[in-house]
């Protein structure tokens, strides 16, 4: 179990609406986990792309948020330690690194 500090504290609270609203986190479901995640980035871009309020594309970004902490508890990550050292670790690195053109 994860302390629940930070976004550990955002994921419990989403598994327990997913457990509450009959979305199973059962591993095989991972897959279409990861395909609902990819989904609401692409909604969002969608939205984006047709000029829609910037509140429906922050909408469709939260979705991808919720979904992406649904699948870190179905994984049984540590959410907060994951991203603390991934900021750590990218805060490390050069500027506008892995890009070859400076995208």
């Amino acid at each position: 179990m994860v302390d629940a500090i930070g976004l550990n504290q955002k994921m419990l609270e989403v598994r327990a609406l997913a457990d509450g609203k009959g979305f199973s986190s059962d591993p095989a479901r991972i897959w279409e986990m990861l395909a609902l995640i990819h989904t609401e980035v692409s909604e969002a871009t969608d939205a984006y792309k047709k000029g829609e309020p910037m509140e429906h594309v922050g909408e469709e970004l939260t979705d991808a948020i919720i979904r992406i902490l649904h699948l870190m508890s179905a994984l049984d990550l540590d959410a907060e330690s994951l991203f603390q050292e991934k900021m750590k670790k990218n805060w490390g690195r050069p500027y506008k690194y892995n890009t070859v053109r400076g995208g």
